[in-house]
């Protein structure tokens, strides 16, 4: 490695443990959820196991719920820890149906954190749900659609004889929330969606993290943890990107907290 390339390398590594060392408890605290697609069972025994409760979780999409609104699952863990906040973004199976959307977002206290910077635990945490659809923007191509509400109320996308568009363009992600949330800073972004670390991931996502000023990124989506690559690549993405799998947990030091239902 050349020397400006041990300096870069020696800055990004510098950072993270700068990061980690300034926010050591509050990160402990935060938990990061896989993808659950309704099975919260997972969670529930993680709790129970805990040493002690987090004072976030975080799912990263793909709640996966059409059945029960968000708010009514979460009742039962409100009550034994009242003291518990949650926050959430959409994957691309929580706009499987309109009825998997609405129980999604009716989530009480829950916090939708698409498209915004929210500080949890006194880390700022960036969130961008959802998918990049080919009908509406894949990166680096040019965007089809302007915005969600063009997917949705007209154009291509609109349906004969009063019908709604399809659901899954509520789950795309869309140009202008893509850089309307880069033009914020954060800590940690959330995504659905893989940086291109993973071998189905987007570089859309890597940018949308060195712009938001990251030092760690969390995604679902995949249903495995390829974390340990990633680090291989670290310095040249410029942030510490971690996987959470299947039903897995981590919380934001990137440590498992409960490994994904494959490892048990």
């Amino acid at each position: 490695m050349t020397k400006q390339g041990d300096m870069i390398s020696n800055d990004v590594t510098s950072r993270i443990a700068e990061f980690d060392s300034q926010h050591e408890a509050a990160l402990r605290r935060i938990w990061f959820l896989g993808d659950v697609h309704g099975q919260f069972k997972y969670l529930a025994r993680a709790l129970v196991v805990a040493s002690a409760p987090p004072a976030w979780l975080v799912f990263l999409g793909d709640v996966d719920i059409d059945h029960k609104p968000l708010r009514e699952l979460l009742d039962p863990m409100y009550r034994d820890y009242p003291q518990l906040r949650v926050a959430f973004i959409h994957g691309n199976h929580d706009a499987d149906t309109y009825e998997h959307w609405k129980m999604l977002h009716d989530a009480g206290n829950a916090i939708a954190l698409h498209g915004r910077v929210v500080e949890l635990n006194g880390v700022r945490v960036a969130g961008l749900g959802g998918v990049f659809l080919g009908q509406v923007w894949m990166p680096p191509g040019e965007a089809i659609v302007a915005n969600k509400a063009e997917a949705i109320a007209r154009g291509t996308f609109q349906w004969r004889g009063g019908q709604r568009p399809a659901p899954k363009y509520l789950g795309a992600i869309y140009q202008d929330e893509f850089e309307a949330l880069a033009t914020q800073e954060a800590d940690i972004l959330v995504t659905h969606e893989a940086p291109s670390c993973h071998p189905h991931g987007n570089p859309a996502i890597d940018e949308l993290a060195r712009c938001l000023k990251v030092t760690r990124s969390f995604h679902g989506h995949h249903h495995d943890d390829l974390s340990d690559e990633y680090a291989k690549v670290r310095v040249a993405l410029g942030f510490d990107a971690r996987a959470v799998d299947y039903c897995g947990i981590k919380n934001g030091l990137g440590q498992v907290v409960l490994r994904g239902e494959a490892g048990w």
